[in-house]
């Protein structure tokens, strides 16, 4: 599947683990137009406010705010297209603001074809 498309979008990510946080930024960096990062929920509402990304993608399991709770206050904000990333695969994690729900660990082509699938929509 060709990933042009990708070069016209903004991201937001959010993950409180660093390492996971430095690995997918510098990947999602080489296909999207701007990436901003946030390691908690609370940060990623106020970056979400202030600069409006065309999608956001959270781990679930965070401190501060956790990604239910940012799903929450960004549908209530608006219907950005959301993607919670989680090591969790029962339906306690489910999330129904979020369009889709990713396992970690992250395969790249599966993180591209999900927001390609929520771009296009």
């Amino acid at each position: 599947m060709g990933y042009e498309k990708l070069k016209e979008v903004t991201v937001l990510y959010v993950e409180d683990e660093d390492m996971m946080r430095e690995s997918v930024v510098m990947l999602l960096k080489r296909r999207f137009k701007q990436v901003f990062v946030a390691a908690n929920g609370l940060e990623a509402v106020n970056i979400y406010k202030a600069e409006h990304p065309d999608v956001v993608i959270t781990d679930l399991q965070m401190p501060v705010m956790d990604g239910m709770e940012l799903a929450r206050q960004i549908r209530a904000l608006g219907n950005t297209p959301i993607v919670v990333v989680s090591a969790f695969n029962d339906n306690s994690h489910q999330v129904p603001e979020a369009n889709s729900m990713l396992l970690k660990p992250i395969r790249k082509n599966d993180l591209f074809d999900t927001v390609m699938d929520c771009i296009s929509v």
